[in-house]
């Protein structure tokens, strides 16, 4: 005899229900009223301010747009837009590509690979004080290590004017604040390397894929997704850089380092013109949108 059997219906799955607008505001609610209170208040009473004559221990008078106004003529306003793009673009690039061969060195069996990958860490946690002030030692005229070096060399006859001149004082801070934040480029680089399988490069070399072939084809499109993030975060933090230009050169000589940073403290603290230094770093935000939407949209145009 056959024996029928019925298949049993598995058990009917609890509809559930759309959530309505009303629970949905609710949730995101304390998120809203964070961002308000730490994020869109502060900006909107900034630019309020910046539409006075405010000083300094002084109650300001509103005067509209007079500020910008006198912004969109004053050369070293634009002198700080340019320097501020020059040093951001400059130091970006170069801790990318810095970041990327750090990444690539330490990703490789090597003696005392622990000890190495410690020492990435450390110009990134020592206090940007610290280091500026080490550098500013460093590039001394008088009994500076780098000179020292450089003419007991034989590469100089006399001393390099690392930060007294304005050819030379730009490239002078780049290059501390490229040593600085180098290293938060090759550790999330190193960690995006560490999880592509090593199979895949197996694979790659079995098709006769040379190391650079490799490179292009599989690690770069495996760590875009981290470039993007590091190179976007990294864009934010050095725009904002302010410490390292101030205590090396306070935006000289003859204003060759005037960024907006530097010069919205000096118009709103030692000028102690408040509402035309708030308005400098208002009228700054354009250039740091265009900035941060070009540098990502190129990124992800390559992803693409």
């Amino acid at each position: 005899m056959l024996s029928r059997t019925t298949a049993q219906r598995p058990p009917a799955r609890p509809i559930r229900r759309p959530m309505s607008f009303s629970t949905g505001l609710m949730l995101v609610a304390p998120v809203i009223i964070y961002l308000f209170l730490l994020q869109a208040y502060p900006l909107g009473s900034s630019i309020l301010t910046s539409l006075t004559d405010k000083r300094i221990g002084s109650p300001g008078a509103f005067i509209g747009l007079d500020n910008y106004i006198a912004l969109s003529q004053d050369s070293l306003f634009w002198r700080a837009a340019a320097n501020t793009l020059i040093f951001t673009i400059g130091t970006v690039i170069a801790k990318l590509i810095f970041g990327m061969i750090m990444a690539l060195v330490l990703n490789q069996p090597l003696p005392f690979q622990s000890i190495w990958r410690a020492l990435l860490f450390v110009p990134w946690t020592i206090p940007t004080i610290v280091t500026v002030l080490t550098f500013n030692y460093m590039y001394s005229s008088t009994g500076g290590v780098f000179n020292h070096l450089l003419m007991k060399s034989g590469l100089l006859s006399v001393p390099f004017d690392w930060l007294g001149k304005p050819a030379n004082a730009m490239f002078a801070v780049m290059l501390v604040n490229i040593w600085r934040g180098t290293p938060f480029f090759g550790i999330s680089l190193l960690g995006a390397l560490q999880s592509i399988p090593q199979e895949m490069y197996e694979a790659a070399e079995i098709d006769g894929a040379s190391r650079i072939q490799q490179f292009t084809w599989l690690t770069l499109p495996m760590v875009r997704p981290v470039m993007i993030l590091v190179t976007l975060v990294s864009t934010i933090w050095t725009l904002n850089d302010f410490q390292i230009v101030w205590v090396l050169t306070r935006g000289g000589p003859a204003n060759s380092t005037q960024l907006f940073s530097t010069l919205t403290y000096t118009e709103a603290f030692l000028n102690l013109n408040l509402a035309k230094g708030i308005a400098i770093s208002a009228a700054s935000i354009p250039f740091v949108a265009v900035l941060i939407w070009v540098t990502t949209r190129s990124l992800l145009k390559q992803e693409g």
